[in-house]
């Protein structure tokens, strides 16, 4: 678990050094429109992915990990209809997945069939990357005009403070006796995890197209 934990917190320091700049500028509203739009594409239908790897028979001897996805992807279940709700009360709509979701998804679902680990190593650094800007997100949105309770329904499940999922998915994970390669998939899950999300994705949310090399 150890190089698990290390690329989490690799992907913690690199959002928030990310994140820094909006912490006093606060965001545009077309900014925080695409988070909204990126966060219904990227968790409708979310339960499908964690349901997947229990029922997969790479995860047979996992045992406590297999309940433990079942719980968890039916709690993920209907959180794309916070991100709804608050664009709705934007007067926006989720309009079609952003192409950078589509190919998080891409990847995902093609690696759950052959390298399921990967997508709770990614899961695991979804579900913990705002550890670190926590401060930064809470005085970014103290900063922005435009946002208020009632628009904020997504954000304010997905700080974990109420619900604590990033420290859920890594304690499940630290329960299990991985073998070498399904460990090894972790890793590698939750590095690819952060370039698709924190650069891949961020880049897009903020600029409104995809960073050019």
């Amino acid at each position: 678990m150890e190089e698990l934990l290390k690329e989490v917190e690799s992907a913690n320091i690199h959002f928030a050094n990310k994140f820094e700049v909006f912490s006093s500028t606060g965001v545009e509203k077309n900014q925080y429109v695409r988070y909204l739009q990126m966060q219904f594409h990227l968790t409708k239908g979310v339960q499908e992915t964690f349901l997947a790897i229990a029922s997969h028979q790479e995860t047979r001897s996992y045992k406590k990990l297999r309940k433990f996805l079942i719980n968890f992807g039916y709690e993920e279940e209907m959180h794309y209809k916070l991100a709804e709700a608050d664009l709705y009360k934007l007067t926006q709509s989720p309009e079609s997945i952003p192409f950078a979701v589509e190919l998080w998804w891409t990847y995902q679902k093609h690696a759950i069939k052959y390298k399921p680990m990967e997508r709770l190593g990614a899961t695991a650094v979804l579900e913990n990357i705002g550890n670190y800007a926590s401060p930064q997100i809470k005085q970014m949105l103290s900063n922005t005009n435009f946002i208020n309770h009632s628009n904020t329904s997504f954000i304010q499940v997905h700080m974990h403070e109420e619900l604590p999922h990033g420290d859920q998915i890594l304690e499940a994970l630290s329960q299990e006796n991985f073998s070498d390669k399904h460990m090894s998939q972790l890793v590698e899950g939750a590095r690819r995890a952060r370039w698709l999300y924190s650069s891949t994705i961020f880049d897009w949310i903020l600029n409104g197209e995809l960073t050019c090399l």
